[in-house]
């Protein structure tokens, strides 16, 4: 059960106002005052997207009150998914020093108008994008400069996006997102993607100097 001294302690371990929580969660910010002031029962549906807004930011509210965790994973679905996904990026990058949205196996000609006002937006705050685009693709809605060319043995359609510390992975049948909160995965696929990025190729090992070989 979700009380609201725990929505007003996870608003505070955060630094949100009670509007940026109405915004990140989708809701009125007159459901968030009414809930925090305990004024009529709060809608379930309401507390969840409350939680799930929290949840994004890696802060849990558990048994004994709210706890922040370095690490967290959690599914971003139902109706709007993707544009939850990038409001997702949007608010994780956007005080930020530096930012950048790295986009691996997009295509701008998929998406649909919500989606390319979405973009917009995360571009319009400041917020660097590169993408990893099919080989011969040359529907881009940024400067060319974004993009990099994948060949088209190896694209999938299949977006994956890494920014701050998260990486969003989108289910096979676009579905879902699962997002990844993980210092270390993000920078490993960051690296990767650089490799990417600069057609670096490693050289073949010419010799192993491990004990035992298959």
């Amino acid at each position: 059960m979700v009380h609201a001294y725990q929505i007003r302690a996870a608003r505070a371990l955060v630094n949100w106002s009670q509007t940026e929580l109405a915004e990140r969660a989708g809701i009125s910010l007159s459901a968030v005052a009414d809930c925090e002031a305990e004024r009529g029962k709060t809608s379930p549906t309401t507390l969840e997207k409350m939680v799930a807004a929290f949840e994004q930011a890696a802060v849990f509210l558990t048994e004994n009150g709210v706890e922040r965790r370095n690490t967290a994973t959690y599914d971003i679905s139902g109706e709007g998914w993707w544009l939850r996904v990038l409001d997702d990026v949007y608010y994780e990058l956007a005080d930020q020093d530096q930012p950048e949205l790295l986009m691996l196996f997009a295509d701008d000609a998929a998406s649909p108008p919500e989606v390319i006002t979405q973009l917009r937006k995360i571009r319009q705050a400041g917020i660097k994008m590169r993408q990893l685009v099919q080989e011969d693709n040359r529907y881009l809605m940024g400067p060319v400069g974004e993009y990099r060319w994948v060949p088209q043995t190896y694209f999938l359609n299949n977006v994956t996006l890494v920014y701050g510390d998260k990486v969003a992975v989108c289910a096979e049948d676009n579905t879902k997102a699962v997002i990844f909160r993980d210092k270390a995965l993000a920078l490993s696929w960051r690296n990767a993607f650089e490799m990417l990025w600069r057609g670096i190729v490693p050289a073949t090992p010419d010799r192993s100097t491990a004990d035992e070989t298959y």
